[in-house]
C-alpha cells in the first residue's frame, strides 16, 4: 500500500512542479481599469501638441513664413506695373502668400486671430496697396519731368523725363504759346532734352520788382497719353539786362612843392575809381551829387545770361575815353585791362571798372590826364548789347550819368562840388 503512495506521489510531482512555474494572473483593480481606459485619450492630447522640428532637419514652418512673405512682396512689384498683370492676378499672388504665412502659424501651434488679422492686413496693404493708388491717383503720377536746369557754358536748358513708355513728345511754352518742341525715345524710363536758350527767349521772366512778368513751362505727353506740366525757374529765363548805372569816387594823391624856399606837401585829384552796374532796378534810380549813386546792391535784381557793355566818358558831345569792353557770361565778367591786362569780377553788384592806375588800395583808377582837360559836364554813358533779346533785332541799352568835374591842379581842397548835370 505504501509503495502505491510513493508512486502516486512521484507521478504527481512533475505535474505540480509545472503548474507552479505559470505565471500567477495579474488581478486589475478597479483604479488600473480606469487607468486603461484613459490612455486612449492622452494618446489624442498627445496629438494636438505643436510640432517638434528636429533641430538636424530643416525649419518647416519658418521657411513656409518667409515663403509667404516672398510671395507677397512679389505681389507687390506686380501691383506697382501700374495694373499691367491685372488685379486677379495680384489677387491670386496675395492669397499665395497669406495661405503659406497661415499654414506656417498652424504648424507652430494655432492660429491665433489677432496675429492673423494683422499679418493678412500688412500683406493687403503691400501687394495691392500701389495698385490701389495708381488707379486713384491721377495717370500722370508715374510720368515726372525732373532735373530742370541751365548750362551758362553750353546756353541750353536742361530736362529729364521719367516714366514706363516708349516715347515722350516735350514742348515749351512762354505765356501759353508754344515756342519749342522736340521728341525722344524712352532709355531704361529716361530721355533727356536740350533746348537752345535762343529758340525759345520772348523776354525777361522777372520785372526788376522781382515779379513774373512772363510765364515759362514745359509740357510733356507721354506715347501712352500721359501729360504733365513742369514750370521753368523764372531766374533762368531773366536773360535781358535792362538797366545799368554809375557811381564815381575821386582819387587823391599828395605831392611836395617849393614856395618860397620851403618845401611843403599838397593834396591834388589824380584820377577817379569808377563803378558800374547792371541787371534790373527801378527806372527812379538816380545819379546823386558827390558822385555816388540812388541804388543799393539790394536794390539789384542780377542777370545770369550772356552780354556786353562798354563805358565812355564824354564832356558835353566830345569822346574823351572809351573803357575796354567788358564781356559777362552768367554772372562772370571779365575784360583785359590796359594796365593789369585780363581781369575778372563778379557782375551781381557794383563792379569795379578797369582803369590806367592803381590806388593806395590797390585798386584801379582812370588817371586825370587820361580823360580830363578842363572843367565841365562829364558823363559816364554804358551801352550794353545782350545776347538774347525778344524778336528778331538787337536792342541796345544805354545808360547815362553826369557830374560837374572841375578840378584845380594845385589843391584838391579847392575842387568844385561834383553835383549832378
Amino acid at each position: 500500500m505504501s509503495g502505491l503512495l510513493d508512486k502516486a506521489k512521484t507521478a504527481s510531482s512533475p505535474e505540480e512542479k509545472s503548474v507552479n512555474l505559470e505565471p500567477k494572473p495579474v488581478k486589475k483593480s478597479t483604479a488600473d481599469g480606469l487607468l486603461t481606459k484613459a490612455n486612449p485619450t492622452s494618446q489624442k492630447a498627445k496629438a494636438s501638441k505643436p510640432v517638434q522640428t528636429n533641430p538636424d532637419g530643416p525649419d518647416v514652418p519658418m521657411i513656409l513664413n518667409l515663403a509667404g512673405w516672398v510671395i507677397i512682396v512679389l505681389g507687390a512689384i506686380f501691383s506697382l506695373q501700374g495694373g499691367g498683370f491685372g488685379l486677379i492676378v495680384v489677387l491670386v499672388v496675395l492669397a499665395l502668400g497669406i495661405g503659406s504665412i497661415v499654414q506656417s502659424q498652424r504648424m507652430t501651434g494655432g492660429i491665433s486671430p489677432l496675429k492673423t488679422g494683422a499679418s493678412i492686413a500688412l500683406a493687403f496693404i503691400i501687394a495691392v496697396g500701389p495698385y490701389a493708388a495708381i488707379m486713384i491717383v491721377p495717370t500722370n503720377a508715374s510720368m515726372a519731368v525732373t532735373e530742370i536746369s541751365i548750362d551758362e557754358n553750353e546756353d541750353t536748358i536742361s530736362f529729364v523725363v521719367r516714366g514706363s513708355f516708349s516715347d515722350a513728345d516735350a514742348r515749351i511754352f512762354v505765356d501759353g504759346e508754344q515756342v519749342w518742341s522736340g521728341s525722344k525715345s524712352m532709355n531704361n524710363d529716361r530721355a533727356s532734352f536740350d533746348v537752345p536758350i535762343s529758340t525759345i527767349f520772348q523776354g525777361n521772366s522777372l520785372d526788376y520788382t522781382a515779379n513774373v512778368v512772363k510765364e515759362y513751362s514745359i509740357q510733356v505727353e507721354s506715347s501712352d497719353g500721359q501729360i504733365i506740366n513742369s514750370d521753368i525757374d523764372p531766374d533762368f529765363t531773366t536773360r535781358e539786362v535792362l538797366d545799368s548805372g554809375t557811381r564815381i569816387f575821386k582819387v587823391l594823391k599828395t605831392g611836395t612843392r617849393t614856395n618860397e624856399g620851403q618845401t611843403e606837401s599838397y593834396t591834388y585829384t589824380d584820377g577817379l575809381t569808377i563803378d558800374a552796374i547792371v541787371g534790373l532796378f527801378s527806372p527812379d534810380e538816380r545819379a546823386q551829387d558827390g558822385g555816388s549813386h540812388s541804388l543799393e546792391n539790394l536794390g539789384l535784381i542780377p542777370v545770369t545770361s550772356d552780354y556786353t557793355f562798354t563805358m565812355t566818358i564824354k564832356r558835353g558831345s566830345s569822346t574823351k575815353y572809351v573803357m575796354p569792353m567788358v564781356t559777362v557770361s552768367g554772372l562772370d565778367a571779365s575784360w583785359s585791362s590796359t594796365y593789369s591786362g585780363t581781369t575778372t569780377g563778379k557782375a551781381n553788384g557794383w563792379l569795379g571798372m578797369p582803369g590806367t592806375g592803381l590806388n593806395d588800395q590797390s585798386t584801379e583808377y582812370l588817371k586825370k590826364d587820361d580823360f580830363y582837360d578842363e572843367g565841365g559836364c562829364y558823363t559816364f554813358e554804358i551801352e550794353v548789347t545782350n545776347q538774347y533779346y525778344p524778336g528778331d533785332t538787337e536792342t541796345i541799352y544805354t545808360s547815362s550819368n553826369s557830374w560837374e568835374l572841375d578840378w584845380n591842379e594845385d589843391d584838391s581842397t579847392q575842387d568844385a562840388e561834383m553835383t549832378t548835370c
